[in-house]
């Protein structure tokens, strides 16, 4: 995040796909019968179209075939439809993507004020979105462009579920799910060092230098109760909170992790903050940043994000 601007407009794109991911009759996508089940071999992973599938908003969305023009408007998404080998569909991309170096050529579309007349001129047969503004996925619907909605994953699960998802509308299921299960695999290789017996380190994770932070809801809180750590937003029962000033020095972190150091917050800077010296993660130089766009993004580099917190809260065992 570069400024508090950008940063707000994340946070609100955030809210409003969990708010929808999170809904009572809302499903996660789903194959129309054809799928290979999840727990089949990767060799036998096939897609038959056409597909229809239900998106996060409820909307049954159908290929006729896989998607071979793809624009996706969430950098997440275009890093996972590289790592499973469909990078090559990818006609345009949204503006922040930025990984793998690979995809630093494909044309750039501002994911929170996309241009209808902009994608269209990218003849795509597919478009990925994960923020609607101004009845977005409706004026392509009417186009004749196939629009998927996929909420921020609410879970490090739902993370796994919208890998499988990108599969399967790009066809490379296969790949998918040999991702997913080195993915997992790795997952388990850090969750055995965590040392066990004792309630993990009291944390605070900063999303901006005005205390907006993750909850209940999002799949960040999920890698840290992943850890065993204990979120200090817990409580707010919010997907991202802000806290004030006075409730995070009161829940004393024993651990702040900065994911906003690109916009000049540093442990220097923490320190600085009236009250904050009396916290135990500044008393015991235990802040600490981190590169949001790995912490941040729900997709392939989810197990380097869970590893690169892991290495923060319990140093010891990651050395």
């Amino acid at each position: 995040m570069t400024s508090r601007s950008t940063v707000l407009l994340f946070l609100t794109a955030l809210a409003v796909a969990l708010l929808v991911a999170c809904g009572d009759d809302n499903e996660s996508p789903g194959v129309s019968g054809s799928a290979t089940p999840t727990g089949a071999s990767v060799p036998t992973a096939t897609v038959v179209f056409p597909l229809t599938l239900k998106d996060d908003k409820g909307n049954g969305v159908t290929l006729k075939t896989p998607g071979k023009r793809i624009v996706a408007l969430q950098p997440s998404f275009v890093e996972v439809l590289f790592a499973i080998g469909a990078g090559g569909a990818v006609v345009a991309a949204d503006q922040n993507t930025n990984y793998p170096p690979e995809a630093a050529s494909i044309p750039k579309i501002s994911g929170f004020a996309p241009s209808v007349e902009g994608i269209a001129a990218q003849n795509p047969d597919l478009v990925l979105i994960q923020y609607d503004p101004g009845g977005l996925q409706d004026a392509l619907k009417a186009l004749g462009i196939p629009t998927l909605f996929l909420a921020t994953p609410p879970s490090l699960e739902g993370v796994f579920d919208q890998i499988e998802t990108l599969g399967e509308v790009s066809d490379h299921l296969g790949p998918a799910r040999a991702l997913l299960s080195g993915l997992r695999d790795k997952i388990t290789d850090i969750e055995l060092k965590i040392p066990q017996g004792k309630p993990g380190p009291r944390v605070f994770h900063e999303v901006d230098n005005t205390l907006y932070t993750v909850g209940p809801g999002s799949f960040i809180h999920d890698l840290y109760a992943t850890l065993q750590a204990k979120n200090v937003a817990e409580p707010a029962g919010e997907a991202f909170p802000q806290m004030s000033n006075e409730a995070v020095i009161k829940a004393d972190p024993e651990v702040i992790i900065l994911a906003d150091e690109q916009a000049g917050e540093s442990p220097q800077t923490v320190a600085a903050r009236p009250g904050w010296d009396a916290i135990s993660a500044v008393k015991n130089r235990r802040v600490y940043t981190v590169d949001p766009d790995i912490i941040s993004r729900p997709g392939p580099r989810i197990a380097e994000a869970l590893e690169t917190l892991a290495k923060d809260l319990y140093p010891d065992a990651f050395q």
